[in-house]
């Protein structure tokens, strides 16, 4: 009985529940990534200087210079290319606290590019068109005033814009400018913009295929 009694009081004493020193704590984790852009920018740890919002507020980022972009901010990323997004994910950039991330494949990178760039609208999407294709975006049920909003390609050699009313019609340039450059590649892409008096209201990401359909 003696026994038994000393060994009940080494389980007390010994359990790692009853010391503090042996508790780890944690939150509640976040939501769930909703792409495989924001897995990367999360796993990467992007968020430490460009922020949880991209918007250039991380905990690291006080004290740089210069300091680290801002992806949420039209009038910072409104002329930046995707190339040289592109070159500062795989490379980094000399002079700022930007790391090179050479492991990263390139379609990685360009899921990471994907995923910077919706940051910067209200609403973002991606659409996949072979060369005969039209892509229709109807914005009947958006809560604005679309004849007050401009519709912009990066690239206009590769595709055209028509405006009929709340439609917009996105067509592959079928020349052969355009053949070339999806010769080169299978896949290119540019992006068409709907842009307010001081924000961008959509980013829609088209992802040019030479396949026809």
């Amino acid at each position: 009985m003696k026994i038994c009694s000393i060994f009940l009081l080494l389980l007390v004493f010994t359990d790692p529940s009853n010391d503090p020193s042996y508790r780890v704590y944690s939150e509640l984790p976040k939501p769930l990534p909703t792409s495989n852009g924001e897995l990367i920018y999360q796993e990467s740890q992007c968020a430490l200087c460009h922020g949880e919002l991209g918007d250039g507020e991380g905990i690291l980022a006080t004290g740089l210079e210069p300091r680290p972009r801002d992806f949420t901010s039209l009038e910072q990323m409104i002329h930046v290319p995707d190339m040289q997004m592109i070159s500062a994910i795989r490379d980094g950039v000399e002079g700022t606290a930007m790391p090179a991330h050479s492991d990263f494949s390139d379609v990685q990178i360009l899921d990471l590019l994907s995923y910077l760039r919706s940051l910067l609208a209200d609403t973002y999407m991606t659409v996949n068109l072979c060369i005969n294709q039209t892509f229709v975006l109807d914005t009947k049920k958006e809560d604005f005033e679309f004849k007050d909003f401009q519709v912009k390609v990066d690239n206009p050699d590769l595709v055209t814009i028509k405006r009929e009313g709340h439609l917009i019609y996105i067509n592959p340039n079928k020349n052969w400018e355009t053949m070339k450059i999806l010769m080169s590649k299978k896949v290119t892409r540019t992006y068409v913009k709907l842009i307010g008096k001081d924000k961008l209201v959509s980013l829609i990401a088209v992802r040019l295929h030479h396949c026809i359909r």
